[in-house]
């Protein structure tokens, strides 16, 4: 089940995927949604920062809480059942929001993080084909240190150690239809940023 979910980051909304099987709103994303003429199957949030009018079955929370409001609507995705989840507005805005955003990645596999012009995942151990964006760029960042072969690009790897810390594999480029990153040991965010 592919899940679109819109949370309440202030950068701007890219084009939302229409061939989803559920929708949740996060916060102010429902704000967002209903703005593009979304009616959200799930609305969720502590609704600090929304100023309309909450719908009465919304899940409200408390602000003080030890979950976001994303993960709330996360665990609301996996109990429907889905296998996909397409996050949106969850990059940009407050940096440790975003990081926290991004570190959810390891938690929900099943997740990928959009944003105006970039695409955020987590690959974990294992072969993955990374279809080529020639308006963008390939940036591979181990998640702390990871093992990794890149073929199908324009620095390719073999069986390179990586560390957060080393901007060795930032803004590669496509030298083929579909790039291939072999993760040997350790987690690697996988970004596509727009040029």
């Amino acid at each position: 089940m592919r899940v679109l979910i819109v949370a309440a980051s202030p950068s701007p909304v890219p084009s939302l995927p229409d061939d989803v099987d559920y929708v949740i709103a996060v916060d102010w994303g429902y704000a967002t949604l209903l703005a593009q003429g979304i009616e959200p199957n799930l609305v969720v949030g502590d609704f600090d920062s929304f100023t309309g009018v909450v719908p009465d079955e919304a899940l409200r929370y408390p602000s003080e809480k030890d979950v976001t409001d994303l993960e709330i609507a996360l665990e609301a995705a996996r109990g429907h059942g889905a296998d996909e989840m397409l996050v949106y507005w969850a990059l940009g805005g407050r940096l440790d929001m975003t990081l926290g955003n991004i570190g959810l990645l390891e938690a929900y596999p099943e997740m990928c993080l959009y944003a105006d012009g970039q695409i955020v995942s987590l690959a974990r151990e294992g072969r993955h084909a990374l279809a080529r964006r020639d308006d963008h760029y390939l940036s591979l960042i181990p998640w702390k240190r990871a093992n990794v072969t890149i073929r199908g690009v324009k620095y390719p790897l073999d069986r390179h150690d990586v560390v957060s810390h080393e901007a060795l594999t930032i803004s590669n480029e496509w030298d083929a239809k579909t790039a291939e990153l072999v993760v040997h040991d350790g987690m690697v965010l996988v970004l596509y940023v727009k040029k």
